[in-house]
């Protein structure tokens, strides 16, 4: 039986591509999307629009809510605006070019109270990454026993779409729980489920929930993450033993999933395989944002520093990862893989297309729409596409 995958690259404003993209599959398919994929898979302004997919939106309706919110997300261009002074005053010179208000704003109002479990289907992978154990976090609206617990559907999406430079961390709550191994006066040694990454834990409080000990709190002051055993501020009253089970609240720093996985295929992959599915069974459609073609030049490369990288390095990582992901799926799935992709260039419509991800206006949305719309609609593209779609009728 056939899994249909649905994989969407991270780009910011870039995403109407994918949206536009989508909008003529829509048509050819002659179903809903959410209805003809088994599992959406999204980074950044993907997870946004796979979110938007999943919850039953159609492509012309995301087409949309690029064309009008896009400005609200990134409501100028210059990091030298007026507007932003208030981040300066809050986060000193470096800060992040834009407050998350308007992300946060957007994403709101688009999934209102919609929860990450309250989509049953299909099955939905949002890729973050957590500044603070340095690891992807892959929120999956079937796994009920994460962490992340049931987070609001619009969180989830801004915890992919915070972007280094452009957006500040976004702070998400977090449960570490677990059986206590052993415990002395002044310290506690934690399970498996805790970090191994050194004073991850510090400044933290853990409490006791069950068993002897029970409603102790302390706050670790030195955590070691070989022997998972923290030290805690005060000696505990009563020694948790070890059926005692103990409640970490923690938190993510979580910033763009495109730092782990801008193309999100593999992961979709390694989900599907693990799920059961066999791999000739697996079939991907892995739509991009754009390939950029401003060119760093080896003389810039060669002399830029701290200053001059801080920018363009986001999306050199990003288009890196990228590449290397969709190098890894295609190796993986073969001729089972569709991977729609065009250069921003003028060689589709004659017109700029804007490389940055926070270009709202009016003039790059629509040629970029245009751009995607003259790409999908090609001979060799569309053969390419029907090929896909008769192997996964």
């Amino acid at each position: 039986m056939s899994f249909r995958i649905l994989s969407l690259d991270g780009g910011g404003v870039r995403g109407v591509i994918g949206a536009t993209i989508l909008a003529e599959i829509e048509k050819q398919i002659n179903q809903p999307l959410n209805k003809y994929f088994d599992l959406i898979a999204g980074t950044s302004t993907g997870a946004v629009l796979g979110a938007a997919i999943a919850t039953g939106r159609s492509s012309n309706e995301i087409i949309e809510l690029y064309k009008q919110q896009s400005s609200i997300i990134f409501p100028y261009r210059s990091r030298f605006s007026l507007a932003r002074i208030p981040l300066i005053l809050k986060y000193g010179l470096s800060a992040p070019k834009f407050s998350d208000d308007g992300l946060i704003q957007v994403a709101q109002k688009t999934f209102g109270n919609i929860r990450l479990f309250d989509v049953a289907s299909p099955l939905l992978l949002i890729i973050s990454y957590d500044t603070i154990t340095r690891r992807p976090i892959i929120f999956k609206n079937w796994r009920k026993d994460k962490d992340y617990e049931n987070l609001p559907l619009w969180e989830v999406c801004v915890c992919s779409a915070s972007a280094p430079t452009y957006f500040p961390a976004h702070k998400l709550d977090k449960k570490v729980s677990g059986i206590v191994q052993n415990a002395s006066t002044r310290t506690i040694q934690l399970d498996t489920n805790a970090s191994v990454i050194d004073d991850v834990y510090t400044d933290t409080d853990i409490i006791i929930i069950t068993s002897r000990g029970y409603r102790q709190t302390r706050t670790i002051i030195r955590y070691e993450g070989l022997t998972r055993t923290a030290e805690i501020d005060q000696p505990w009253n009563i020694i948790p033993g070890n059926t005692s089970t103990y409640l970490i609240n923690f938190l993510y720093s979580a910033i763009d999933g495109g730092v782990a996985a801008n193309n999100p295929s593999a992961s979709a992959v390694a989900e599907a395989l693990r799920l059961g599915h066999k791999i000739e069974d697996i079939s991907v459609l892995s739509i991009g944002t754009g390939e950029r073609t401003q060119i760093i030049r080896y003389k810039q490369a060669q002399e830029w520093g701290l200053l001059e990288w801080a920018q363009p390095l986001i999306g050199v990582l990003f288009d890196a990862s990228s590449d290397i992901y969709q190098y890894i799926t295609e190796h993986i799935m073969h001729n089972r893989l569709l991977r729609l992709q065009f250069q921003l260039d003028r060689q589709l419509t004659g017109k700029r297309l804007s490389d940055e991800i926070d270009d709202a206006s009016e003039e790059n949305i629509n040629n970029l729409i245009e751009a995607a719309k003259v790409y999908i609609n090609r001979p060799l593209v569309q053969a390419k596409l029907q090929k896909f779609l008769q192997v996964n009728e």
